[in-house]
């Protein structure tokens, strides 16, 4: 018992020198950075971060949608020290954490940006979840919001790339997602592109990148075409045109298998989608048949001119073709390894869409589901 409580009195008097964690800094002595942006001027890095502005939030005025915001800019050789600066500047340690999203310059992008995802993928401390997007105006502009209409947080640019209605609707271009893709040798990037016009900001077009360097970028016809070879809807909404009458539908869901095939030495891609959709404005003197099937073939059309555009013209595969060849004959993939882009530029390319639609209007007979 004598020694229990010697034993006892031991722990105690250890306890009394036990030393605190008097090096955790407050939320006041940091930098709370929700946004950044990485443009290039004269070949420096410009390093953005949009921040919680401390001094202007109030105890009341904390909560997520009122916080006040800040940017702070810095130029350097390298990410390191434009980020030193901007410590130096505000005279707290950035905290990444929270940050959400990164924005890189179109005329940045163009340049490369493996050295940027690389430096922000190897930060502990930031999340491999942010969302990384390429603006057609510089990242700085985007983030301090100088002429947007309202301020635009960075949970409203993620918002953006995040419009579908399923978790699986959108492009996966995260820090994660991204860097893998820069370090398979066979497969092209892609992220989506933020565009400001006239104080409005739209995320509606798919930035493709080859070897981390921007080459081009699908417009509104090729993005719809890519998200349906993607198995993405992302509120895909298009129209067609049956006696001068414009039809208007609205995707839902789709889902595409790609197959590849080595018939008589010619290497064939199948692509099959099935898509799911709601159609307006019916002229009850149109056959649901013959909807369908221009519909069905304005589909078709748009995957087949985005695979045109993306594998022959820019020869870049964002839809990462390589992997259904070495899926499906890893043979003939480890002796065409040195010709693997080729192949997939002189490909055969078979596209079948099949739809599912829903007839929406006042007229309850032509409102049933029609395979």
């Amino acid at each position: 018992m004598k020694s229990k409580n010697i034993f006892i009195l031991f722990e105690l008097i250890l306890v009394c020198f036990l030393a605190g964690c008097g090096k955790v800094s407050g939320l006041d002595e940091q930098l709370i950075v929700y946004g950044i942006g990485v443009d290039n001027v004269e070949g420096m890095y410009e390093l953005s971060v949009q921040a919680l502005d401390i001094k202007n939030n109030s105890e009341s005025s904390t909560k997520e949608g009122q916080k006040t915001l800040t940017t702070i800019s810095a130029t350097a050789p390298d990410l390191i020290e434009a980020a030193k600066q901007i410590e130096n500047q505000s005279g707290k340690k950035m905290l990444y954490s929270h940050a959400i999203i990164l924005i890189i310059g179109k005329e940045t992008a163009q340049n490369g940006i493996e050295n940027i995802v690389t430096f922000f993928s190897t930060n502990h401390k930031l999340r491999p979840t942010v969302e990384v997007l390429i603006s057609n105006i510089s990242a700085k502009d985007i983030l301090a919001n100088e002429n947007a209409e309202n301020i635009v947080t960075p949970e409203d640019l993620l918002a953006l790339t995040k419009v579908g209605k399923e978790n699986n609707d959108v492009i996966n271009s995260n820090l994660r997602y991204l860097l893998s893709d820069i370090n398979n040798t066979f497969k092209g990037e892609k992220v989506w592109l933020l565009e400001y016009n006239e104080g409005k900001m739209y995320c509606e077009k798919i930035a493709m990148l080859k070897n981390s360097r921007l080459i081009n970028v699908l417009d509104n016809d090729y993005t719809k075409g890519a998200l349906l070879c993607f198995g993405k809807s992302k509120n895909i909404c298009d129209n067609i045109e049956i006696n001068d009458k414009r039809l208007s539908y609205e995707i839902n869901k789709v889902k595409t298998n790609i197959n590849f095939s080595l018939e008589k030495d010619k290497p064939i891609f199948y692509i099959n989608t099935s898509v799911s959709l709601n159609l307006y404005n019916l002229d009850n003197n149109v056959s649901n048949e013959e909807v369908k099937s221009l519909i069905e073939k304005r589909l078709d059309n748009l995957i087949k001119n985005t695979i045109n555009f993306c594998i022959k013209e820019n020869n870049c595969d964002i839809f990462n073709f390589n992997k259904h060849v070495m899926k499906t004959n890893a043979d003939f993939f480890k002796v065409n390894l040195n010709q693997i882009e080729s192949i997939i530029n002189s490909a055969e390319y078979n596209i079948e869409v099949g739809t599912k639609i829903r007839y929406m209007g006042p007229n309850q007979e032509i409102s049933a589901l029609v395979y």
